[in-house]
């Protein structure tokens, strides 16, 4: 069960990581180059640690049961979370509708909800959270782009699988499946020089691991810095938004997840998992595909920021519900 103060402690220490980011470009220290090149890393460096570091652990049947199960229920998630949101916002601008379409779908689940798992369950537990991830990046390189642009051209398969973040998870799961993770860890141990070079190369895996929280919201803390609050609370977008992102969509998926539990067709742990991993705010990745495929990328910035800050209070509410 979800000690729910230890979840709050972990997204109060995200939170806290943003005020950096926040002072430093208020001071104007740091400027949207640092901040877009800081993402980089994130998402081709670091990400990819934090996607493998999980695999890296004894093969277990009962770890790919579960595995199969948020695999499945991942799936079925963003399928429904996507026609939810096609059905939203329709009268809003075009730029805005693409961004706040995409980002009621996509979750920060990768950077954000893999460390608060972690923190809260336990770091055996980061795998099955990369799972959902997995799901997250095939519909965001294809649904995802397909509602930016309406082209059709981007339902590719080879694109959603070969990106940066599905890719580590395919290598990790295939250390996991063949035993190597098991391998590495009784190897670490061994006072020779086989040993120490594998733990040097898992060291440096979990160094950079730990780099993704406090790196991603350094920069949402910068981006947060740019926004004008007068304006948000006059934006008629923003609060059903923030309402359906941050609370009700995620209330939704709790309801299926709860059916699902009842029909003993998910586990507890694997519900609790995938109900935080959908009430985390809305994907970093929203400002930068609407940068890319022509949304307003400004605004997605401030829903990203505000998502973030205000799921401090709204993640531990959601997971309330895992008491009923």
């Amino acid at each position: 069960m979800v000690n729910i103060s230890v979840l709050f402690c972990s997204v109060f220490t995200l939170f806290l990581f943003m005020i950096p980011g926040f002072i430093l470009r208020k001071l104007k220290l740091i400027d949207d180059g640092f901040s877009k090149n800081l993402s980089l890393l994130v998402l081709y460096v670091a990400q990819s640690a934090l996607l493998m570091h999980g695999y890296i652990t004894e093969f277990k049947t009962e770890i790919l049961s579960g595995l199969l199960q948020v695999f499945v229920v991942s799936f079925v998630i963003h399928i429904l979370l996507y026609f939810i949101a096609r059905q939203l916002f329709k009268k809003a601008p075009v730029k805005l509708k693409k961004v706040l379409q995409f980002g009621l779908i996509f979750s920060n689940a990768g950077y954000m909800g893999i460390p608060v798992i972690s923190d809260v369950l336990g770091p055996e537990f980061t795998i099955y959270a990369t799972i959902y991830v997995i799901w997250f990046n095939v519909f965001g390189f294809s649904l995802g782009r397909l509602i930016y642009t309406d082209n059709k051209k981007y339902i590719s398969i080879k694109e959603a699988i070969i990106n940066p973040a599905v890719t580590p998870i395919i290598i990790g799961f295939i250390i996991f499946i063949t035993g190597g993770g098991t391998w590495i860890q009784k190897v670490m141990i061994q006072q020779n020089f086989v040993g120490s070079s594998v733990k040097i190369f898992y060291d440096v895996i979990t160094v950079l691991k730990n780099m993704v929280a406090p790196a991603t919201m350094l920069v949402i803390g910068a981006r947060l810095a740019d926004i004008d609050f007068k304006g948000i609370f006059k934006d008629k977008y923003m609060y059903p938004f923030v309402a359906l992102r941050l609370l009700i969509l995620p209330a939704i998926v709790f309801v299926l997840l709860k059916v699902l539990n009842i029909f003993s067709l998910i586990d507890t742990t694997s519900m609790s998992i995938l109900l935080i991993l959908s009430s985390t705010p809305a994907a970093a990745i929203t400002s930068i595909f609407a940068e890319v495929y022509g949304g307003d990328f400004h605004y997605a910035g401030k829903l990203v920021a505000l998502t973030t800050l205000l799921s401090v209070l709204t993640i531990p509410t959601v997971a309330l519900l895992l008491l009923i």
